[in-house]
């Protein structure tokens, strides 16, 4: 092998499970069922085996990742959620299952600010060199053109899919002599092609856990930003929500612009609602990056001030929104969606406290706190915001 942190028995450990949940996505059975649930406890099953066979100590923080990732496992089990909290937990489950795992094989991990990078190291980084491990020591040279072929037939065929693609759109007699060969074919193409691709995907995965068990964290790269720039940008920022604040205040008590009548509070919470959110998540950015990526921050009594003013105005901005949201919510009543927008609020507004912390006397740990809270806040999303739980609360507010 290559690399002898990958044995042989490692190897073929990992090509069964891939396979498994290959063939296992292909089954026609509820997709999440198939897909997201038994995929992971597969893979979970053949790590620890994995790690038991070589008599590896792990790192015993990854037993509070267990709690989060089962509580999302087990969700539509024990309440039934809505197909956008599915497709969330497609997301967010791959990502803690990643920390999981990092955590199982690799003693120096930690969450910190760099930690997302670590998921780069797992897709797409050497998506097709690790194909190189379906190969073992042999003195048959057939091995090599086995896993040439592989390569070759891969590289090959998504040029080919490309250049057919092109030709079947240019001439409609090619397209349909095309698509009478495959009409006529036994074989599901379109569905090998995704049997392939799912394949390659876990098994690369799988590789680069294994292969990234001993490297160690790096740290945050610090920049060394223009003061200048930095109080500019700031101040800028600080004085546009200036005038907001006072337009907002002016539209709700003296209305010197004279709004029409028929503006009523139902319009008011409506009206740029999903806006604010993304200038509040604006705001968090700008912040973040000031204080965890460059080197000014602590050294400068104004920029610290302005920064501060931006956290006071973006909390003012959330209670905005929640104010909103609920003469939203009594004119047109409670949903998933607009509980869902009360949940992520609740999350800004403690995000930012601590990142107002952290400006004001500094913060140990502040990535474990984060991760904390959005986790916290996901898995609330998820047993919270669905419409058994809603209509229970309709009917109590009535």
């Amino acid at each position: 092998m290559k690399n002898k942190i990958i044995t042989k028995n490692d190897a073929i450990t990992i090509i069964i499970t891939a396979l498994i949940i290959t063939i296992i996505s292909n089954l026609k059975i509820n997709w999440y069922l198939k897909d997201i649930v038994i995929p992971d406890l597969i893979i979970f099953g053949s790590y620890y085996y994995i790690l038991k066979k070589h008599k590896e100590k792990t790192n015993k923080k990854y037993l509070l990742l267990l709690i989060p990732i089962l509580l999302i496992l087990i969700s539509n089990f024990i309440i039934e959620i809505d197909f956008s909290n599915k497709l969330l937990n497609a997301i967010f489950l791959p990502i803690l299952l990643i920390f999981f795992f990092l955590y199982l094989t690799n003693k120096n991990f930690q969450i910190k600010g760099t930690s997302l990078k670590w998921i780069l190291k797992l897709f797409p980084k050497n998506l097709f060199s690790n194909l190189s491990y379906l190969k073992f020591e042999s003195a048959n040279n057939n091995n090599k053109k086995i896993k040439s072929i592989i390569i070759g037939s891969i590289i090959g065929g998504v040029i080919g899919l490309g250049i057919l693609s092109l030709l079947t759109s240019a001439d409609a007699y090619f397209n349909s002599f095309i698509k009478a060969i495959i009409e006529n074919m036994t074989i599901d193409i379109n569905n090998l092609i995704i049997l392939i691709t799912v394949f390659i995907i876990i098994f690369s995965i799988l590789i680069n856990i294994i292969i990234n068990k001993k490297i160690e964290m790096t740290t945050i790269k610090e920049h060394d930003i223009d003061k200048t720039i930095l109080i500019t940008i700031l101040s800028i920022m600080n004085f546009i929500f200036i005038l907001f604040i006072i337009a907002e205040v002016s539209k709700l008590t003296t209305n010197f612009l004279q709004l029409p009548k028929e503006y009523t509070y139902s319009s008011y919470a409506r009206e740029g609602f999903f806006q604010l959110l993304i200038v509040t998540i604006i705001n968090f950015s700008v912040i973040a990056f000031i204080e965890y990526k460059t080197l000014i921050k602590n050294k400068d009594k104004i920029i610290k001030n302005l920064i501060s003013l931006l956290i006071i105005f973006s909390m003012i901005l959330i209670l905005n929104s929640y104010y909103r949201m609920f003469l939203y919510i009594g004119a047109y009543g409670l949903t998933v969606l607009r509980s869902q927008v009360i949940i992520f609020l609740a999350m800004e507004i403690i995000l930012f406290s601590i990142l107002a912390k952290k400006v004001i006397s500094g913060i140990k740990n502040d990535a474990y706190l984060y991760f904390i809270i959005i986790t916290t806040t996901y898995i609330l999303n998820l047993y919270i915001c669905n419409d058994k739980i809603i209509n229970i609360i309709m009917k109590l507010i009535k």
